[in-house]
């Protein structure tokens, strides 16, 4: 596809200048600091000027790939140096108020921007930039990764009526209203905007997409399933960050009933996250600790053995963060052709998604003997499994790729600097 031609400002010479700002940002190894570098990168060759003020810390260490360094197709990177308030409690209050204070230096506000662009990592970020856009008269896009202040609210962090809550709510329904665009990760999160107020014709549903290498070693090829000793077993994969919004104990319940029938089942644990050690304290409270694996996070070049080890990988939401969170691991098991169990509320966008692609199946939070039922049949139907594979990596293919996104990427930015978001 021909890069598209930027809209002019000022004169004919100028290129339009759009600031990203996003904490996790190259060289981080996470997942989610990989779609915001593909969105910057795609806009820089597409003939913007690209800057991104990040984090100087990372979530998850690894080393730069100078293959994917977006400074080499022309993007600038400002980093917020680290503060002592990243010790700990990374995303305290303080440590999310450091980086808003910080990244105001690094924007470089004199230079007067065309567009402003963030995703909701800080939070308090959202605010932050919507107040900067406003006062020098430039448009914002959001792209909500989360919904704030609901998920702050699910996660027990705070509660809705209080005087903080309400504030905050106040405040992050301003800032959302006030972006020339809202980027929805799908139409349960696009409900949940409408009912902040955002107009429809502000928000544009653009799905997330898989990262890393796309190949996946199985079998022979596969080192790891010797290493870890699963050759022979039947690997139920939860990979990446397992946290408060997740849903372990249906998973860790079903496993102890399964596996009466099913000795061969393995649940592997690759990641960090808050629910991590509580998880393998309920599988021994459950008595199948030898059934559960947790291992640390790999270098993004281990993927297509980590994820090659999956029979069958694992999604998981509890109630009440349906529409404010969908998780991205499910676009990278899809576009590998690795069929998804999905565990939680099935009014979801994740799972609307496996509906729609028969990539994999929905059991509801709680339906621990259902989902113990369907592990064993899935377990002796590799046909199946293979035919849920297949159907996920087409329907990624014709429906969720990279490009497909960020051409849509490229369309938002381009109608809003032509100021077409103006309603």
């Amino acid at each position: 596809m021909p890069p598209l031609i930027p809209h002019v400002h000022n004169h004919v010479n100028q290129r339009p200048r759009i600031t990203f700002v996003e904490e996790f940002y190259y060289p981080e190894g996470w997942g989610g600091a990989q779609i915001p570098r593909d969105i910057t990168a795609d806009l820089a060759i597409s003939g913007y000027d690209v800057t991104v003020v990040c984090g100087e810390d990372q979530y998850l260490f690894v080393d730069g790939d100078a293959a994917l360094d977006p400074r080499t197709v022309g993007v600038g990177i400002r980093y917020v140096p680290r503060s002592r308030f990243s010790d700990g409690n990374r995303k305290g209050v303080l440590a999310q108020l450091w980086f808003c204070a910080a990244s105001m230096w690094r924007i470089d506000c004199w230079r007067r921007p065309s567009l402003f662009i963030c995703q909701t990592n800080p939070p308090l970020m959202i605010i932050a930039l919507a107040l900067v856009a406003c006062v020098l008269g430039r448009p914002l896009i959001i792209i909500a990764q989360d919904i704030y202040p609901e998920v702050m609210v699910a996660h027990g962090m705070l509660r809705n009526r209080s005087v903080t809550g309400t504030l905050l709510g106040i405040l992050f329904r301003w800032a959302y209203k006030r972006a020339a665009r809202v980027v929805s990760l799908g139409p349960k999160m696009t409900n949940r905007l409408r009912a902040k107020g955002v107009s429809a014709a502000r928000i544009c549903e653009i799905s997330n997409w898989a990262t890393g290498d796309l190949s996946v070693a199985r079998g022979s090829a596969n080192s790891l399933l010797r290493e870890w000793g699963l050759s022979a077993n039947f690997v139920l994969l939860y990979s990446g960050n397992l946290g408060v919004a997740h849903d372990s104990e249906t998973v860790l319940r079903a496993v102890a009933a399964a596996k009466i029938h099913l000795p061969q089942l393995r649940l592997v644990l690759i990641g960090k996250g808050a629910l991590i050690e509580q998880a393998m304290e309920m599988a021994q409270s459950l008595g199948i600790s030898e059934y559960v694996q947790c291992r640390s996070p790999v270098h993004l070049d281990l993927l297509p053995q980590t994820l090659g080890i999956a029979d069958l990988a694992l999604v998981t939401l509890l109630p009440g963060f349906e529409g404010l969170v969908v998780p991205s691991k499910l676009l990278g098991h899809m576009a590998r052709g690795i069929p998804t169990l999905y565990v939680g509320p099935k009014d979801s966008d994740v799972a609307e998604v496996i509906s729609r692609s028969s990539g994999g199946i929905v059991v509801g939070n709680g339906e621990v003997e259902i989902l113990a039922t369907r592990l064993v049949a899935l377990a002796s139907d590799r046909e199946q499994l293979r035919r849920m594979g297949d159907s996920a990596a087409r329907f990624y293919t014709e429906n969720l790729a990279r490009e497909i996104g960020l051409s849509r990427y490229r369309s938002v930015v381009k109608d809003v600097l032509d100021g077409r978001h103006r309603s």
